[in-house]
């Protein structure tokens, strides 16, 4: 995961006076359905259900968020914000963060279905990431679906006038400028939270691993891979270094730096691990001791 600055997502004034359009019909047809159930005695809470459930389900209804898909993809290079991840084999989603029609932590919840039309709740995901999974051979399950949990006691917005900004929420969310750094990564590729355990921090970090199947087989290999892959630049920069007074070894050098700056560079594949794996490196142990890559700090810490 890194940070995606969601306000640099282009859209037209033509998108957002559709996507208002709709949310006046959604809210039309549940104050409809409410009325129609008070009137023949039915059950209110059953009418507003199936009345949200059918507007969203509605292909109309639909296409205003999966309009923005590929609008999204461009902000990470057609990333999935939540594993970094292209998998070109995987669909992408338009996730809605906060569920549009149902809460998995809550069964009584009607879903944040005033945020379905709302640019600001979309992140584009992988199905991996997005669905529900179960992987019986590497013994994995995870997707987030509806699943929406909050830190115990908070406060859980249900109704289109309540703020939700108020919210504790469990989940790393991608356009928050913070979250991404509470992860980290192992050499082995499994993801892990990346603050002691027993903080706040760890915990979100815990429960994003799961929630978003961040450790499922094929994002696992991926970085693993990726780790070699940064050692052995690494180490090939660092024999370089010591014959950078020739022109020819300077230039090498150069060409290799800018393949580790590429690899880190934020719109490149699992960008966060390699990042993890190029820090790890700025230590090493040599004869006994550690010894401290200075060269490689520098260009990391100015290359966040």
């Amino acid at each position: 995961m890194r940070y995606v600055d969601i306000h640099e997502l282009e859209r037209n004034s033509n998108w957002q006076q559709r996507a208002n359009k709709a949310l006046d019909k959604l809210r039309k047809e549940i104050e409809n359905a409410e009325l129609a159930a008070q009137l023949s005695g039915e059950n209110v809470a059953v009418a507003r259900k199936k009345a949200i459930a059918d507007g969203l389900q509605k292909k109309s209804s639909q296409k205003i968020w999966k309009d923005l898909a590929s609008k999204l993809g461009d902000l990470s290079n057609y990333k999935c914000w939540y594993s970094e991840s292209k998998n070109s084999g995987s669909d992408k989603d338009v996730d809605h963060f906060r569920p549009k029609g149902s809460v998995a932590e809550d069964p009584d919840h009607e879903g944040y279905w005033w945020l379905a039309f709302d640019w600001l709740n979309y992140r584009y995901s992988c199905t991996w990431c997005n669905q529900r999974r179960v992987d019986i051979e590497n013994c994995t399950d995870g997707g987030k679906w509806d699943h929406f949990p909050l830190g115990l006691g908070s406060f859980r917005a249900k109704k289109e006038r309540d703020d939700y900004s108020d919210e504790d929420v469990e989940l790393l969310d991608p356009i928050d400028p913070h979250d991404w750094k509470l992860l980290t990564f192992r050499s082995d590729g499994q993801p892990t939270p990346a603050k002691p355990e027993g903080t706040r921090e760890h915990c979100r970090a815990k429960a994003s691993i799961w929630f978003y199947h961040l450790d499922r087989r094929e994002f696992v290999k991926d970085r693993r891979d990726l780790a070699g892959r940064v050692q052995r630049l690494i180490q090939y920069m660092e024999i370089l270094r010591m014959q950078i007074t020739q022109p020819k070894m300077r230039q090498l050098y150069k060409d290799q730096e800018k393949e580790l700056l590429r690899i880190i560079n934020k719109k490149s594949e699992y960008s966060s691990a390699a990042l993890a794996y190029a820090r790890a490196e700025i230590y090493k142990s040599e004869c006994g001791h550690q010894v401290k890559r200075d060269w490689l700090e520098e260009i990391l810490n100015s290359n966040p």
